[in-house]
Order: structure tokens, then C-alpha cells, then sequence
């Protein structure tokens, strides 16, 4: 398969509602390494800033771009972010290559308009995008940097202009490849071994059980990932983990949507005496959490049940609920850039919802003078301060736990919580806020 191919194959993907990395993966063995490159590159920069692209190329049509086919939508999209953004790329041998692939699909006449209007974007492409930059219009900022305006505008009303379009520029960073190691005493050997395979790594200055690399990973191919002794996590859920761990002092750990039991294995790994449950939803997330349980080699210590959180009941009352609720995922855009245009207002406003019955339920849970550690992945108020106030006022024995967090990654929630800047390339951004729940008597 050719990274052209490859491109528009996963952009079909993404639009299914898959995440782009894993559709990528799984024609990864079908390239070569170069096509891999290629097809990597394209997607995503297709994908950070797909309403721009959209824009661009709005400019060289004499009708509505979405009365195209997705095929040709797609293949605008990947051509115009190719030809502006990549550097090493001859355009035209990528227009040609896009032109053929919408041939092959029996599409004459929109093969010959992808033609027409990327040789346009070829010519006056960089043009408009450097117009754009040199606007002051907060909607060309929040186009240029990838952000739907919706949330733009909501990031502006809670963090004021100047600080939103720091946060917007922030989402133009590169993301890169943080490691769990753990024990921590292998990270001299997993640096040693990403170094034979041409991969730069180095310990965390933020986590001891942290490495950092200058790279993607395909995990399986990383020193010690087989043993369980290295796991692809950002920092950021490194730290949320972490959080459990500092918080919990005895009884049963509830983690009540543990998805594919990233953070649950590490918390599992860090506490191995304590007791831990965990939810989760989906059947194949499901199914994944135990595969991740048994790389670990902890499967037995850590009860994985598949089920619905707001009507299950934990087989005894947990002293420490983590509650990482479904979210809209803005805090990590940067990594899953796909996930950024499949939100809405109306899909915003199911999520808050859920989020909202998920603390109510782990307030009914928790045992009296037990935590719950709420979090999310999302930058946005909605899902976080918003929620906590509406469940506080709600319950008046409840009261927010400070968390030992601190550093320029971190900013206070308003007013409740505690925010991690996505500053860093192995940071994304995310919410937590600790929640103690007293005795009635008190």
C-alpha cells in the first residue's frame, strides 16, 4: 500500500469514528517504512487543521465543498495540508498521486476538480494561510491553529483572549512519546536499548517512573514492553494515576471507567497491596484492560467487571473512588487531533450529563470519609467546574481536597480543581479535583 492510499484510507476511518493512530496501525505492516512516514505525515496534518484546509481550498471551488464525495473531501483536505505544510514533498507529485486514487474509485469528474483546486492551493495556497496569520480576528487564530471555534469561544469566556490564544498555539506542538517504566531501576536499560534502535530518550525531570523520547512508539517494539515492564503513557495520566496512589491509605480502590486500563494497571503496579475494582463500559475496551492486566502480570490482584457505572454496585464499599469520566478529550487534541471535529454542542451537552450522573453515583458509593478523585482529559469548564458545582451544591457533605501538585504546568481550576497545561510535547491537558465526603454527623 503507498502512503497516499494509506492516508485516504484512514481519514475514511476517522470518519467512522476510529481513532486515526490505530487505523494507521493497522495497515502499518502493508507499507514500507518510507510510505509509513508518508502516510503518517499526511494524516496528521490533515487532521490538526482540517477546518483550515477546508477553508483553503472553499476558495478555488464554485460550490459547497461538502457536496463532494467524502472521497474527494478527503482528498482536498490531505492535498492542501501536504502542499503548505510538508517540506520535503514535491506538491505535484502528491496532486497527481491523490488524482489517481479518485480515478481508481470511478470518480472522473472530481478527480479532474481535485486536480484543478490543488493546483490552485499550489499557487496561491500559502498566500492566504500567511493573510490568515497576520489577521487579528480570533476566528482566523482559532483556524489556524486547529480549535473549533465553539470551543474557542468557550476557552475565551473562561481564560480571557490573550491566555486562550497562548492555549490555541499550544495545540501546535508536536506531541511525543512519554514511558511508564516501571520498576523505575529499568529505565538505564530501556534508555540504553531506545538508543541501539536510534530512538533518544531520556529520564523525566517531572516523574521518577517517567521517560521521554524525541519519537513516536509502536509499543511492542519497545525494550522490556513484552515483560510489562514499559507501557505508552502520557505524563499527564501518569500523574492522575499517581494521584490515586498518594490519596489512597486502606480499603478498596473503585476505578469506575477504566477504559483499556492504562492508569489501572498503574495503579494496580504501584499499590500492589491494595484492593482495586474496575468498570468499564465498552466489552472491547474491556476485553483490552485484561490483556494490558496480564502483560503486567497483575490480573489476579484486580477485579475487572463490564458494565454500566451508573447501575452497578462494587462487591464492597471502596474508601477510594476514580472516577476518569468520559470526556470530550479536548486536553489531548495534539495526539488525537481526529477526536477535535468529532465534537459537537449536542454531544458536549450528553457528555456533562454523563459526567454529572457519574459523580452523583460516586458520591453514593464512597464510603463515608472516603475520597473520590474526579478527572478528566479535557480543558474545557463544562466537563469540570461546572459539573463539580452542580453535585457540590447538591451535597453539602462533600469538600474539595487539595492536591499536591504544583509546577508551570499547573493552573488552578475556577474555582474548583486543578488544571495541566498541555506545555510540554509529553503533556496533554487535564482536570482533577479531589473530593472528601464527611460523616453526616460532622
Amino acid at each position: 500500500m503507498r502512503g497516499i492510499e494509506a492516508a485516504l484510507y484512514v481519514l475514511t476511518e476517522v470518519s467512522k469514528g476510529r481513532f486515526a493512530s490505530e487505523s494507521l496501525r493497522k495497515v502499518s505492516d502493508r507499507m514500507t517504512e518510507g510510505d509509513r512516514i508518508l502516510a503518517s505525515s499526511l494524516v496528521y496534518a490533515a487532521l490538526r487543521r482540517q477546518t483550515l484546509w477546508k477553508k483553503v481550498c472553499e476558495n478555488f471551488l464554485r460550490f459547497p465543498f461538502d457536496s463532494l464525495s467524502w472521497c474527494t473531501r478527503h482528498a482536498l483536505v490531505i492535498g492542501a495540508a501536504g502542499i503548505i505544510e510538508l517540506r520535503h514533498f514535491a506538491p505535484m507529485v502528491l496532486v497527481s498521486a491523490l488524482v489517481d486514487e479518485i480515478k481508481k474509485r470511478g470518480l472522473e469528474k472530481e478527480a479532474r476538480i481535485v486536480n484543478a483546486v490543488l493546483h490552485r492551493v499550489e499557487e496561491r495556497g500559502k498566500f492566504i494561510v500567511d493573510e490568515m496569520k497576520k489577521s487579528s480576528s480570533f476566528q482566523d487564530k482559532a483556524l489556524l491553529g486547529g480549535i473549533p471555534l465553539f470551543v474557542a469561544y468557550q476557552w475565551k469566556d473562561t481564560w480571557g483572549q490573550a491566555e486562550t490564544l497562548k492555549l490555541i498555539n499550544l495545540f501546535r506542538i508536536r506531541p511525543y512519546a512519554s514511558l511508564r517504566v516501571l520498576p523505575k531501576d529499568h529505565i538505564p536499560s530501556l534508555v540504553k536499548g531506545l538508543k541501539q534502535d536510534h530512538i533518544y530518550g531520556w529520564p523525566s525531570p517531572l516523574l521518577e517512573c517517567s521517560v521521554r523520547t524525541a519519537s513516536f512508539a509502536f509499543p511492542p517494539n519497545l525494550p522490556g514492553f513484552n515483560e510489562g515492564k514499559v507501557t505508552v503513557q502520557s505524563e499527564s495520566s501518569m500523574l492522575a494515576g499517581e494521584m490515586v496512589t498518594r490519596l489512597w491509605k486502606d480499603g478498596l480502590i473503585l476505578d469506575m471507567c477504566a477504559g483499556r486500563g492504562i492508569k489501572t494497571g498503574q495503579i494496580a503496579t504501584l499499590l500492589p497491596h491494595a484492593k482495586i475494582e474496575a468498570w468499564e463500559l465498552s466489552k472491547g475496551r474491556c476485553a483490552a484492560a485484561r490483556r494490558e492486566l496480564k502483560r503486567l502480570s497483575i490480573s489476579q490482584r484486580v477485579i475487572i467487571r463490564q458494565g454500566d457505572s451508573l447501575s452497578m454496585s462494587p462487591q464492597s464499599t471502596p474508601n477510594l473512588v476514580f472516577l476518569d469520566a468520559p470526556c470530550s478529550g479536548s486536553g489531548t487534541w495534539s495526539r488525537h487531533p481526529e477526536s477535535r471535529w468529532a465534537l459537537t454542542k449536542e454531544k458536549m451537552e450528553e457528555l456533562v450529563q454523563l459526567q454529572k450522573g457519574l459523580l452523583r453515583k460516586a458520591v453514593d458509593l464512597v464510603a463515608p470519609g472516603g475520597l473520590i478523585l474526579y478527572s478528566t482529559c479535557s480543558l474545557l469548564r463544562q466537563e469540570n467546574e461546572q459539573v463539580i458545582a452542580e453535585v457540590l451544591a447538591d451535597n453539602h457533605n462533600l469538600i474539595e481536597m487539595s492536591l499536591p501538585l504544583s509546577g508551570r504546568h499547573v493552573r488552578k481550576g475556577r474555582p474548583w480543581g486543578t488544571y495541566i497545561w498541555p506545555l510540554l510535547p509529553w503533556l496533554d491537558g487535564f482536570y482533577m479535583m479531589a473530593i472528601l465526603k464527611r460523616n453526616q454527623e460532622v
